[in-house]
């Protein structure tokens, strides 16, 4: 089956004009009157974390950091009945594509998960984490903790939607590993086949 080649996303797969209401938190809420977050029990989740002072030796992708981050997910979801549809660990990003049974289930998991992966990376006990920035281009949030922003979610309707966050989640992941999956499609390649497992590109 042949995917077309998606045009560069402007910020997520699938955020629109007409899905920002489906949205809560990430940069582009920052400084906007706090709201509830949308949430839908019988629909998907796109979630991502992102944190600026992830890179080099606190990269979630360090070796000493990124298999304690997924068997912390791995425990999480058991725990708390969480469906993880997909997930890719960017190193400065976590993307996770998840279905929660309930609004207060899906508030344990992201506090236990968001908390335990600053820790992990961190070493952080009360209060002991990481140097603060004073760069003048650091994110006000991230002079004052590990995660840039309020994590980013949006209900994503299954079908057409879940799909393309589906391969948005994978192109992530490809990424994170060195293939440079952006800039095949640039030249002109197409997808035949991306999954967890690898990636075939056709010209």
């Amino acid at each position: 089956m042949r995917i077309k080649r998606q045009q560069n996303q402007p910020f997520f797969s699938g955020f629109n004009s007409k899905t920002r209401f489906q949205a809560h938190g990430g940069e582009h809420t920052q400084n906007k009157r706090k709201k509830r977050r949308p949430f839908d029990p019988k629909q998907a989740l796109h979630v991502v974390l992102r944190s600026s002072k992830a890179r080099g030796q606190y990269s979630m992708l360090h070796p000493h950091y990124c298999n304690h981050i997924r068997n912390l997910m791995d425990r999480l979801k058991n725990r708390w009945g969480i469906k993880i549809y997909r997930y890719a660990n960017v190193g400065n990003h976590l993307h996770l594509l998840i279905q929660a049974p309930s609004r207060v289930v899906w508030q344990q998991f992201i506090r236990e998960f968001s908390g335990g992966v600053a820790m992990i990376v961190t070493g952080a006990r009360k209060g002991n984490g990481l140097p603060r920035s004073k760069s003048s281009d650091t994110p006000e949030s991230a002079k004052r903790g590990f995660w840039d922003h309020l994590v980013f979610t949006r209900i994503v309707g299954f079908g057409k939607d879940f799909r393309g966050v589906a391969q948005y989640v994978l192109k992530n992941l490809w990424e994170a590993t060195g293939v440079p999956v952006r800039k095949i499609l640039d030249r002109g390649y197409q997808i035949l086949e991306l999954s967890e497992d690898g990636a075939v590109f056709v010209s």
